[in-house]
């Protein structure tokens, strides 16, 4: 019986094909995800740095230097109505009284002038900037010119204001006007750039997210197949642990016949035929000799024997 089951078994151990796990692929799949997920964090903060960048250095200095044009201006314009003044005041006010008005105007003008130049965003160019520095040079020359005219005569100084200064206040005027739309360019350029990095993170990001689901769908799959694979494979081998209890089942079965056949047949036979021949033996022998006795003590014994192997047998013998 247990040769009959090392066969069985060791005939169902060579039949189940060898089932690779899934681990090695989700591991892969794992690594895969991690590094996609690394080099697309990596590529955002590259992006936002350079948003922030962008925002820092251009759009927030380019802000600044247009308050400082816009200051500028508003000093320009102050000298605008301070000419003004001056031309309509006529004999009765004297140039000279305004040169501390013009004064305070020359510096804060020229504290302007170097701050936006440190702040320039859309820089001009160095001959624009040159032009512009050589504009404020002339029109500052020229003023005292006038004031040094006007302690002499009141009138020329009046000509040089209307004929020179005020030309040339609004030629500076312009340059600065065009300085503030290129501000305003550069500021809406700064802002184009700024949503095209946010448009293109956005389309990425989607694409990214994209390439996670299908990643998680495909790893779902695999997961799926793999198990389907394996849950067969364990019913498969259920059914062959089943067949092969029922063999033994049944070997044992078979084994336990023979070995009642065996009890039944052969013993039996055998200790019958003893007890036959020890009661005939003993109808030869006086009954008060000390052999009678003792013969029936050995045909006691035999049938005795014998009992208990039918017994045996059957208890040995299946019940279906």
């Amino acid at each position: 019986m247990r040769l009959a089951g090392r066969y069985i078994l060791a005939d169902v151990e060579k039949n189940p094909e060898a089932q690779p796990g899934p681990a090695s692929g989700l591991y892969l799949g794992l690594v895969v995800t991690i590094l996609a997920v690394l080099v697309y964090a990596g590529y955002i903060t590259l992006q936002f740095a350079g948003v922030r960048r962008l925002q820092s250095e251009m759009v927030d200095r380019n802000r600044k230097d247009s308050l400082q044009l816009l200051r500028i201006q508003n000093d320009l314009n102050s000298l605008g109505l301070a000419m003004q003044d001056m031309l309509d005041a006529g004999d009765s006010y004297p140039l000279v009284a305004f040169s501390a008005q013009l004064n305070r105007i020359r510096v804060d003008l020229e504290d302007a002038l170097e701050k936006e130049e440190a702040l320039a965003v859309a820089a001009p160019t160095s001959e624009q900037r040159r032009y512009m520095f050589q504009l404020v040079g002339q029109f500052w020359g020229a003023t005292d010119h006038m004031f040094l005219v006007a302690q002499f005569d009141e009138r020329a100084a009046r000509e040089q204001i209307r004929n020179k200064l005020e030309p040339q206040r609004e030629q500076l005027t312009s340059a600065i006007a065009r300085l503030l739309v290129q501000n305003n360019e550069a500021e809406e350029e700064a802002a184009a750039r700024i949503a095209t990095i946010y448009d293109r993170v956005q389309r990425q990001l989607y694409v990214f997210l994209a390439a996670i689901l299908l990643a998680i769908v495909l790893t779902s799959l695999y997961l799926i197949r793999n198990n389907r694979r394996l849950f067969a494979h364990v019913e498969e081998l259920s059914s062959q642990r089943s067949d092969l209890a029922q063999k033994l089942i049944a070997t044992q079965e078979a084994t336990l016949r023979h070995i009642s056949r065996e009890l039944h047949d052969e013993f039996g036979q055998v200790l019958t035929a003893i007890g036959s021949l020890l009661k005939r033996t003993a109808k030869h022998v006086a009954e008060d000799s000390p052999l009678h006795g003792d013969l029936q003590e050995v045909r006691e014994i035999a049938q005795s024997t014998l009992n208990n192997i039918r017994s045996l047998s059957q208890r040995c013998t299946p019940c279906c």
